[in-house]
């Protein structure tokens, strides 16, 4: 339940110390990736240890970013600053710190945008400073446990299935093709999509991230006979997912717009999975992370669309990031989950994703590889 993500800085807030702050952040950490072990590992060849030593991390580093925020001491103002401290710390420190709240305001206050973010940011301080104003530990208490009983039953009401069908004009595709097994499985893959293309009406198609795998030139001709040439006269706009070569073996995680008219734009992500895809202790062989590249593709008719790749959906500071500075229409994520060995597993990563998309009211579309039927 996204929405109780707000309840985490305010569990922190009112632990008895450090220790038991530490542990609330830790567990909870736990339950956001309890899939993935499994779902990391299937990318080590099944190897458990690789996915486990992950989560141990990611809740250790979330563990250590929100136990921050407690504080013993008896003035007001330092306990205030000290949470604050760490709901932001936490956001910084996203790439490790998975459920962030600000996720949660976009199920309890969508359409809100940066009001709803400050909402979300005021509210651990603002539930110390009413506490503070409780003059009985019982009536803290009971205040603090309607608090939570409140967010769970605005979680069951405001309950809605991701989306899926045509927006805006654009079609997402949900394939089950599972893992990439060489070439020849992207030669017959482009074959797939020619004939996916013939399915609802759609101005634009979009396909899930690295459906294609690592992009070469001698591919071209196979997809503009099998896709493009079709696409281009009915006017139809192809956005792919693929893996763009650079030197030294060096990879993009990209999305590229193949146009009605000859065009192409490249949407680029700008935090490749860690481990399994960016490997930043190696100088060759690791796709690129670059917070400042380019994520945005037009869509047509005025609409611009950011694109959010995978393990991005898990960082809410890049979609504010793109709200302050790029101004989207739209959210298109691109995901790979044929690791996934769970539904539910994938699910909570397109809760993140959605969060960040409703607090700010963007149509949401999402293009995702499944694992093989």
């Amino acid at each position: 339940m996204p929405v109780l993500a707000l309840a985490l800085p305010l569990l922190v807030a009112f632990s008895r110390s450090r220790v038991q702050a530490f542990f609330v952040a830790f567990g909870y950490t736990v339950g956001v990736l309890r899939f993935a072990p499994a779902f990391i590992g299937s990318w080590f060849d099944g190897q458990m240890a690789v996915g486990v030593a992950a989560l141990a991390a990611c809740a250790l580093l979330s563990g250590a970013a929100w136990s921050s925020g407690w504080s013993g001491s008896p003035r007001l103002w330092v306990r205030l600053a000290a949470i604050s401290a760490a709901w932001l710390l936490a956001l910084a420190a996203c790439i490790g710190v998975p459920g962030h709240p600000v996720i949660g305001a976009g199920f309890l206050l969508p359409a809100t945008g940066w009001v709803g973010v400050a909402l979300a940011f005021a509210l651990p301080a603002g539930a110390l400073l009413a506490g503070h104003r409780l003059s009985s530990p019982g009536l803290r208490r009971g205040a603090f446990l309607a608090l939570l009983a409140g967010l769970v039953v605005a979680g069951l009401a405001l309950f809605q299935p991701p989306p899926s069908g045509t927006v805006l004009g654009v079609r997402a595709e949900r394939t089950a093709w599972g893992a990439l097994r060489g070439e020849e499985a992207a030669l017959l893959r482009m074959q797939w999509m020619g004939a996916a293309r013939l399915g609802p009406p759609a101005a634009t198609i979009v396909w899930p991230e690295s459906i294609l795998g690592r992009y070469e030139p001698a591919l071209y001709p196979v997809l503009e006979i099998e896709l493009l040439r079709e696409s281009r006269r009915a006017g139809q706009t192809q956005i792919i997912g693929m893996d763009l070569p650079l030197a030294a073996n060096r990879m993009l995680n990209a999305a590229v717009a193949f146009y009605p008219d000859g065009r192409t734009e490249t949407a680029v992500a700008r935090q490749p999975a860690p481990l399994s895809l960016w490997k930043p202790w190696r100088a060759t062989g690791t796709f690129v992370a670059d917070w400042s590249a380019r994520n945005m593709l037009d869509l047509g008719q005025g609409d611009r669309a950011a694109v959010i790749f995978c393990y991005e959906e898990y960082l809410p500071l890049l979609y504010l990031m793109n709200e302050a500075s790029d101004a989207p229409t739209a959210y298109v994520a691109l995901s790979n989950t044929w690791a996934a060995q769970s539904a539910d597993a994938a699910l909570i990563q397109t809760w993140h994703s959605l969060g960040m998309a409703r607090l700010f009211e963007r149509p949401y579309l999402k293009a995702e590889n499944r694992p093989a039927a």
